[in-house]
């Protein structure tokens, strides 16, 4: 198995251990020099949709699994992942404070290379077995940074605008 921290972006983390991001970026060179090609994880998306899914582990520790990848995508930026972690998980519940509090902030992934080519000293990955999603301190990407972290009071907040919203052109209607 190779481990590779492509360009990740852990784009919001939610009070329920909800966690959604780029787990690899496409055409982006990562500190080893790996560029990841649109297409590469196509299998890897057919083969969740029948049920193999990657595992969530902490810094690729396989003895560390702390949550669950409820959906993977690639589009036009990468591969889009949401997962949930599991916060009955000691671990998992370090990870989350860790995240909420902007301690860490990557994604990495490991993977098998089913098909790649080399070109001016970079290996362009085709075709990959993705193996696992791991939350991580150091991504290999300077771009793969936690955006957003959600808490229940954001969302809290976000409810009562959009009720407010409502409200008020509810009141205006009667009027």
């Amino acid at each position: 198995m190779r481990i590779l921290t492509p360009c990740v972006h852990l784009k919001s983390i939610g009070e329920n251990g909800g966690i959604t991001g780029y787990a690899s970026v496409f055409d982006v060179a990562d500190e080893y020099g790996d560029v990841v090609v649109c297409g590469a994880f196509k299998d890897a998306v057919a083969n969740f949709i029948t049920g193999k899914r990657p595992k969530l582990l902490w810094q690729h520790d396989v003895h560390s699994p702390i949550g669950v990848i409820e959906e993977i995508r690639e589009d036009g930026r990468g591969l889009f992942v949401r997962g949930r972690l599991l916060l009955e998980i000691p671990k998992a519940k370090e990870v989350y404070f860790l995240l909420k509090n902007k301690a860490i902030d990557g994604f990495s992934i490991g993977y098998r290379i089913k098909h790649n080519y080399f070109k001016n000293n970079k290996q362009y990955l085709t075709d990959i077995d993705l193996l696992e999603v791991s939350i991580v301190t150091f991504p290999a990407c300077e771009e793969a940074l936690v955006d957003n972290v959600k808490t229940n009071d954001d969302l809290l907040r976000e409810i009562r605008a959009i009720s407010q919203k409502i409200r008020k052109k509810k009141m205006g209607e009667k009027q």
